[in-house]
């Protein structure tokens, strides 16, 4: 159950992302492409991410220390405020090992662009027993000058990170 108000704060959150973000839209020059941010950094997501996954898949406990550490460097999630959270999720990510047996490959789902700071990048880790979805939210600080996040702007934070074993949210 609890799950399924994860997922639906989810979608209230990007729902909310697209009101706000849409009235914005329409003073964007003619051909601008706001995607293009989201295909500029796929990379940038990518280098955070599978390395962390590297780790999960060696089953290191401190390699998993350190690489989810490198993932929460610069994001809420990682400040010191945050620590029960972060150590909370941490021991939920090493359980999931004993839970469903050794990852065995993971699979790229989607990198989706919500607005023009918001990319949402999802996974699945196909562990023996058991797929997992992994989703992780980034947001880029807007530049001060034009409203919108550029490829030379603030790197992308990660600001939200949940995986679950609900496959019905794949549909």
């Amino acid at each position: 159950m609890k799950h399924k108000h994860k997922n639906l704060y989810l979608i209230g959150a990007i729902v909310l992302c697209i009101l706000l973000l849409l009235p914005s839209l329409r003073f964007l020059p003619v051909g601008a492409q706001v995607t293009s941010v989201a295909d500029a950094n796929r990379d940038v997501f990518d280098t955070r991410i599978l390395p962390f996954f590297e780790a999960l898949k060696r089953g290191n406990s401190s390699s998993v220390s350190s690489t989810f550490e490198e993932l929460l460097r610069g994001s809420p999630l990682g400040a010191p405020e945050a620590s029960m959270q972060a150590n909370d999720l941490r021991r939920r990510v090493e359980g999931l090992q004993v839970e469903f047996g050794d990852i065995i490959t993971q699979e790229k789902l989607e990198t989706k662009q919500v607005g023009a700071n918001i990319t949402i990048v999802r996974y699945v880790l196909m562990y023996e027993h058991y797929p997992v979805v992994w989703t992780f939210a980034f947001y880029r600080k807007p530049s001060t000058t034009t409203g919108m996040a550029t490829s030379t702007s603030n790197p992308p934070v990660l600001v939200e990170l949940h995986f679950d074993t609900d496959l019905k949210s794949l549909l």
